[in-house]
């Protein structure tokens, strides 16, 4: 366990570290860069004001949005020669709003001192009601082997979701779910609501009843238990502040309440459900994560990179259900090649105390986001953990089809990529509490690799068809339908 911890920390002064490295780096290649343009025309580096902005396509959008991205504001002042690098990273701030599919910016050129910017953006359809169809498994594969293609183990409803809602990139969603487990969830977000536009809110609220329940882990697989009895309820609410000083850097300090009680059966067939054989959890959170984002394109990324740093304190001693402390940190670097080649490289390390945990408080391997692919059917609880994940792909094609039967102008254009790749992930869960039945895969190293296709299509929707082979030998074929990033 505390070589666990003592990799968390060296992940975390390490990220750190990097950070300082590039930017040491990258001052020492501009300062080199700049030497040898000496002999360039002067006039490239000729400083140029950004005059006027002008904003077209925005329908719905707030201009003040869309200027809260931007670097080439009115009155700044730029070398004509970082402009290119500017505009390019301009746009990328903008699509990663997630508020619009196509955004162009072009200079024009009033004098030779001033320069003025049109932006034309395309914005995105905002406004999604869509059914709830979707299985209550941890993933398609899960509920196609382990679970035996169970049609009874499907969730159906309704989700109402508004993006950019009054214009200001805010989002309200409403589900209704019923079916395998029932779920009525609230979510707004506010990302600012301050004049300088650095302070948000985002508000939650949820509630889920379950008549069919996971209640331990046997031989690394999940055991479930159907009832025509309510087996477990809960209620979760948080509100969230979140702070955003630069374009790249966000804070999200968290306050919220849950709450969960079980049928007295489960706490018979687990008493280590809630401990002890208790039947109802009650407990306050509070919760810090700091994310710095440069990646091309967060839906699908090709180059740059994402750190991020979460700490987090289950029970503030008003209940005695749950004390719990856990950090977690993940950095992940895309690397943009040659001949239309990629690779990204993804750590993250967690761990959390005390060493006794509640078998509802307690993931790993297995839960999303943290997965090792190549054990896609199993799942490994643990305090500690640590994961590491490399792929290596090529970019197949890249089109975009027109289809202008569809009333709808934002679903016409349909983009299409496809990527060719490799992969080998690994990862160490270390249990401190192990139930005698599940221990073939703790406090073991694991690894798996294998090979797979991307497709990745608009409204970020990415479709993962992978083969892959563990160190156990264990083979299969897997359909996902969501990036791994």
């Amino acid at each position: 366990m505390y070589s666990l911890r003592l990799l968390l920390l060296v992940l975390l002064w390490g990220s750190v570290e990097f950070l300082g490295a590039q930017n040491s780096t990258n001052s020492t290649l501009l300062a080199k860069s700049q030497q040898e343009t000496s002999d360039i025309d002067s006039s490239q580096f000729q400083d140029v004001l950004i005059g006027n902005v002008f904003i077209t396509g925005n329908r719905k959008t707030k201009e003040k949005i869309i200027l809260r991205e931007l670097a080439l504001k009115p009155g700044a002042v730029f070398s004509k020669i970082d402009l290119p690098i500017i505009i390019q990273k301009d746009k990328e701030k903008l699509i990663n709003t997630r508020l619009f599919l196509e955004v162009d910016i072009q200079l024009i050129e009033r004098t030779q001192e001033v320069v003025d910017l049109v932006i034309q953006v395309k914005e995105r359809w905002y406004f999604f009601p869509s059914p709830i169809f979707k299985l209550a498994d941890r993933s398609f594969n899960e509920w196609w082997v382990n679970q035996g293609r169970d049609l009874s183990r499907v969730n159906y409803g309704v989700r109402l979701t508004q993006y950019n809602f009054r214009g200001r990139r805010e989002t309200v969603k409403m589900i209704a779910q019923f079916g395998f487990s029932k779920t009525l969830a609230l979510n707004y977000v506010i990302p600012e609501f301050d004049q300088k536009q650095r302070n948000g809110l985002i508000f939650n609220i949820a509630y889920q009843d379950q008549k069919n329940l996971s209640y331990r882990s046997t031989e690394n697989k999940q055991t479930f238990l159907e009832s025509e009895e309510l087996l477990l309820k809960s209620l979760s609410t948080s509100i969230t502040w979140t702070h955003r000083y630069s374009f790249y850097n966000k804070h999200f300090f968290t306050f919220g309440f849950n709450r969960a009680s079980i049928n007295d059966t489960i706490a018979q067939l687990n008493p280590n459900y809630f401990l002890d054989g208790n039947t109802q959890q009650r407990y306050f959170t509070i919760s810090y994560l700091f994310t710095r984002d440069l990646r091309d394109y967060i839906a699908y990324p090709l180059k740059g990179y994402h750190l991020s740093l979460l700490a987090e304190k289950n029970g503030l001693g008003i209940y005695d259900d749950l004390n719990r402390f856990s950090m977690r940190a993940s950095y992940a670097q895309y690397f943009a090649l040659k001949n239309n080649f990629f690779l990204s490289s993804r750590i993250t390390g967690v761990t959390s105390f005390p060493k006794r945990q509640a078998y509802y408080n307690t993931d790993a391997i297995g839960y999303r986001p943290d997965e090792i692919r190549g054990y896609d059917l199993y799942v490994v609880e643990g305090q500690n953990y640590v994961i590491h994940k490399i792929t290596f792909k090529k970019l197949l094609f890249s089109k975009e089809h027109q289809i202008k039967s569809v009333p709808i102008p934002q679903f016409q254009k349909i983009p299409l990529a496809v990527y060719l790749k490799a992969f080998f992930d690994s990862g160490y869960v270390k249990n401190e509490f192990t139930d005698p039945e599940n221990t073939a895969l703790s406090n073991k190293y694991l690894f798996g690799g294998g090979i797979g296709l991307d497709i990745v299509t608009y409204y970020d929707l990415v479709l993962r068809l992978e083969y892959s082979i563990n160190d156990r030998a264990n083979t299969g074929f897997f359909i996902n339908v969501r990036a791994d990033i």
